[in-house]
């Protein structure tokens, strides 16, 4: 199994949206597409690029530079992400080198690792969906 269909198969699994896109230009009409759907429900959305997926858990990884982009990804109830299959990287520890290089640039930077949408559980273990984070995850592949 390739990169991209072990990101895609770990993602489904934690109940994210998977759309896969030959060509940027159809990467935006995906997310117009889920942001209307998002928008017809009544519900907010937001759009972040990821620097790369991690295969093995079907995480995208986020980071920026400002707090506001950090922020819209975890504010509103529908969150899109776009991702390029080439930057998928088999696991945590490849991944290393990409983080090493964003911190020696000397920026604050805000890293986030999204794997589905946000859960929690209360005392009892009953699972919720959506209390500190988005509701769905909607992950937009480029496989050029």
């Amino acid at each position: 199994m390739g990169l991209v269909e072990q990101f895609v198969s770990r993602a489904e699994a934690v109940a994210a949206k998977v759309t896969r896109v030959a060509t940027r230009a159809e990467a935006d009409a995906a997310v117009a597409a889920a942001r209307a759907a998002a928008e017809a429900e009544g519900l907010s959305s937001n759009v972040a690029c990821a620097i790369c997926g991690i295969a093995s858990t079907g995480t995208c990884v986020v980071a920026t530079d400002d707090e506001e982009t950090r922020l819209a990804t975890m504010l509103p109830e529908v969150s899109m992400i776009v991702l390029d299959a080439a930057s998928i990287v088999p696991d945590l520890p490849d991944m290393a080198a990409i983080l090493r290089e964003r911190q020696s640039a000397g920026r604050a930077t805000y890293t986030s690792f999204i794997t589905g949408p946000s859960r929690t559980a209360d005392i009892e273990r009953v699972s919720a969906i959506g209390v500190h984070g988005p509701l769905a995850l909607n992950i937009i592949v480029i496989e050029s």
